[in-house]
């Protein structure tokens, strides 16, 4: 009994989700919390590694770990929020502006599109850059401080090497072109972080 709803209810929100047509919405939700989420772990493994690696290794895994996953989750909170109340007002001027050209009020099955659309949005947005955060920071719990930090790093740029070449294969792009191109914007991240590490 439970599957055959479970079913129905999926097919009835990817229905109200498509009235909508959202998905290029949620989707470029998810590059922008992604590409948020990767810079800020890049920020909190190079800063922390910098400053506090050489005088106590320990301290910078443990401010690694803690500032990442706390920034993980604030960013998570802030863009999921951020994504629900802008969704939610400019469906609601859309919603209006449609009342106003058919001099009627219109409720029912777009109203319900509307909700099912910015809920998605939210979670999308909110999601991504939760995952950007948190994934780096597998290495830091069983390898060494310094591989910990080196296998951070790439995990970072090969997540934005795949979130750049998702979206240039929308576009019909080369997908080593565009994938590069967030990788560099990584890498030129990485550096000035490291100059200003060096440089108190």
């Amino acid at each position: 009994m439970m599957m055959p709803r479970l079913k129905e209810t999926l097919r009835e929100l990817k229905y109200l989700y498509e009235l909508t047509r959202s998905a290029s919405i949620a989707r470029r939700y998810f590059v922008i919390g992604a590409f948020d989420g990767a810079l800020t772990i890049l920020g909190v493994i190079i800063g922390a590694y910098v400053a506090d690696a050489s005088v106590d290794p320990e301290l910078a895994r443990q401010v690694i770990v803690g500032a990442g996953l706390a920034g993980g989750i604030a960013l998570a909170v802030s863009s999921a929020v951020g994504a629900y109340e802008a969704e939610r007002v400019e469906h609601l001027l859309c919603h209006k502006n449609l009342e106003q050209a058919m001099l009627s009020q219109v409720d029912g099955t777009r109203r319900e599109a509307m909700t099912v659309s910015i809920v998605v949005s939210a979670i999308v947005h909110g999601v991504a850059p939760l995952i950007a955060a948190i994934v780096p920071l597998i290495p830091f719990f069983f390898m060494p401080l310094h591989d910990a930090v080196v296998a951070g790093i790439v995990i970072t740029m090969v997540f934005l090497f795949a979130l750049g070449g998702f979206l240039g294969s929308l576009i019909k792009e080369t997908f080593i072109y565009t994938g590069l191109r967030f990788v560099i914007a990584g890498l030129g991240t990485a550096i000035i972080l490291i100059l200003i590490g060096g440089h108190p």
